[in-house]
């Protein structure tokens, strides 16, 4: 009798745990802010180096951390990047390949190919670097950067004779103040993680990143 009561036992919490998704058996709770429900939506921007990047078919399969910057930035952004730097150095080399590197403009009127490429070298980051081929506003290359910053949320203006002005069009004579973060993305293309510029623990952040590379 007893040995009759422990196998229907048995076979109950086995029952269970088939009723059981994965996500509910395991609740991930990342140190930075996770991100709800936010697919990457395909685009295709052109390098540092001159040459188109698609985002389906270059980080195919791979978790990718990309950063949201601009090269006459004097305060936040080379910080970020030299964080990056650090994250990348603690990959092995299997870790690392199995991550992609990003960093996009905010500011395509002036980081075209040739400045970010000197940004790019001058900063030892070796990874890839995105902005557009025309940076005028009707051109479709601002189109797809547009849709970029607005999947990932990127908050933008123009400051201009102290008058703030939307971003998607600019004066002659400006600065960028942009609300952004560094987004962790998984290898299936879904937004996870987002640390704020100013809010970076390194180990933490290498942490979030090590977690998604090994789901």
């Amino acid at each position: 009798m007893k040995n009759t009561i422990l196998t229907l036992l048995l076979c109950f919490i086995l029952l269970l745990a088939g009723c059981t998704s994965p996500d509910q058996v395991s609740e991930w709770d990342p140190n930075g802010v996770i991100i709800e429900a936010e697919f990457v939506n395909d685009f295709t921007l052109t390098t540092s180096e001159n040459t188109p990047w698609t985002f389906s078919e270059e980080a195919q399969n791979t978790t990718v951390v990309v950063a949201f910057l601009f090269t006459n930035c004097i305060d936040i952004c080379p910080i970020v990047t030299h964080n990056m730097k650090w994250v990348q150095s603690q990959l092995t080399s299997e870790e690392r390949n199995s991550t992609t590197f990003l960093t996009v403009t905010v500011d395509p009127w002036r980081d075209n190919v040739s400045t970010l490429h000197e940004w790019k070298t001058g900063t030892n980051s070796n990874w890839t670097h995105l902005t557009v081929n025309s940076s005028e506003d009707n051109a479709p290359a601002m189109t797809t950067m547009n849709a970029v910053w607005t999947n990932f949320g990127v908050g933008l203006q123009i400051e201009e004779n102290q008058t703030n002005t939307t971003a998607r069009h600019h004066p002659d004579d400006y600065s960028v103040n942009h609300s952004t973060g560094t987004v962790l993305i998984d290898r299936y293309g879904d937004q996870r993680v987002w640390w704020g510029d100013n809010d970076w623990v390194l180990d933490l952040f290498l942490e979030d990143l090590r977690y998604l590379i090994d789901s």
